[in-house]
C-alpha cells in the first residue's frame, strides 16, 4: 500500500503538473464565483514555473542533499561487499521491444558498479531492485542488468548477485538482507545517486544495516555555487528531483522507515 500511494503522489508533485493543478483550482474558483482566488491561482500558475527556472532556488536544496555524504576512500578499509541500488535502468518495455538493454540518467550507478567490481573482484556485489513502476512492463531491472553484463562478458562472475523483488528504497534494504545475511561488524559499500543517498542510508540503518558506507554518484549540482542564474528546462529537471527526494524523506520519516528526516 505504501508503494502504491507514494507512486500516485509522485505524479502530483511533478513541477510540470503543478501549473495545471493550479489552473484547475482557478477554474473551480471561477465556477463558484470566487474571482479573487481564481485570479490568485492563475497568477501563481504562471509565475511558479518561471521561479523554478531561477537556478539558485532549485539548486540549493538539491545541493544540500548531494553534499550530505562525501565519496569515501575504500582502499585499505575492511569491506564485506557492495550494494548497488536500482533505478539506473531505462524503460523495460522499450528494452524488451528493441532487444537492447537501456540505461537511465542515473547510469553512473551501473558504471560505478563495474568500476568497484574491477577494483574489488573478490567482494560480492549485489544489484538490488525489481521495478519502481506501478505497473511494470517489459524487462525488469534484473533482466536488463543481466543482459548488460552478458554483453560485457561478465555474466558468469560468481560474485555478482541479484535481489529482484524490491520496489522502493526501504524494500531494497529489507530484501538485500535476505540475500547477503550481513553479520554484526560487517561493512557494506552502498552505491546510489547522491540526492537519493540520505533516504537510502536512513532506510538501511533502520533495517539493521549497521556498517553501511555511503558511496554517492550521479551528481546533478556543483559542490558550491551555481553554473548559471536562470535556465527553465534545467530548473524544472532539478525541482523534479527536489520534490521527489524531500517528499520521500518526509514520508519515510513519518512512516518510521528512517529515524531522521534527513539522515547524515
Amino acid at each position: 500500500m505504501f508503494f502504491i500511494l507514494s507512486t500516485i503522489l509522485k505524479i502530483f508533485i511533478q513541477p510540470v503538473i503543478q501549473p495545471f493543478l493550479l489552473l484547475l483550482a482557478a477554474l473551480l474558483c471561477r465556477l463558484f464565483k470566487n474571482r479573487r482566488w481564481a485570479r490568485m491561482f492563475t497568477i501563481v500558475a504562471v509565475i511558479l514555473p518561471l521561479l523554478y527556472g531561477f537556478i539558485p532556488l532549485s539548486h540549493i536544496p538539491l545541493q544540500f542533499l548531494e553534499n550530505r555524504f562525501d565519496v569515501p576512500i575504500l582502499e585499505g578499509r575492511p569491506l564485506d561487499g557492495i550494494i548497488i541500488l536500482g533505478g539506473h535502468t531505462g524503460n523495460g518495455e522499450i528494452s524488451e521491444g528493441r532487444g537492447q538493454p537501456q540505461l537511465s540518467a542515473a547510469a553512473e550507478r551501473f558504471t560505478t558498479a563495474l568500476h568497484l567490481h574491477r577494483q574489488f573482484p573478490d567482494l560480492p556485489i549485489l544489484f538490488s531492485g525489481f521495478s519502481g513502476e506501478l505497473m511494470p512492463k517489459g524487462w525488469s531491472e534484473t533482466q536488463t542488468i543481466k543482459r548488460l553484463l552478458d554483453e560485457l562478458g561478465m555474466a558468469e562472475s560468481p560474485n555478482i548477485l541479484f535481489e529482484s523483488t524490491s520496489r522502493n528504497t526501504y524494500e531494497n534494504a529489507l530484501y538485500s538482507e535476505t540475500v547477503l545475511s550481513p553479520q554484526p561488524g560487517s561493512f557494506w559499500v552502498l552505491v546510489t545517486s547522491a540526492s537519493h543517498m540520505p533516504r537510502a542510508v536512513g532506510s538501511f540503518r533502520n533495517a539493521g544495516w549497521g556498517g553501511v558506507i555511503p558511496y554517492p554518484v550521479d551528481y546533478q549540482t556543483l559542490p558550491s555555487g551555481f553554473p548559471y542564474i536562470w535556465n527553465l528546462p534545467r530548473g524544472l529537471h532539478t525541482m523534479t528531483i527536489v520534490f521527489h527526494e524531500y517528499a520521500g524523506l518526509f514520508a519515510y520519516w513519518l512512516s518510521g522507515k528512517t529515524d531522521a528526516f534527513i539522515p547524515k
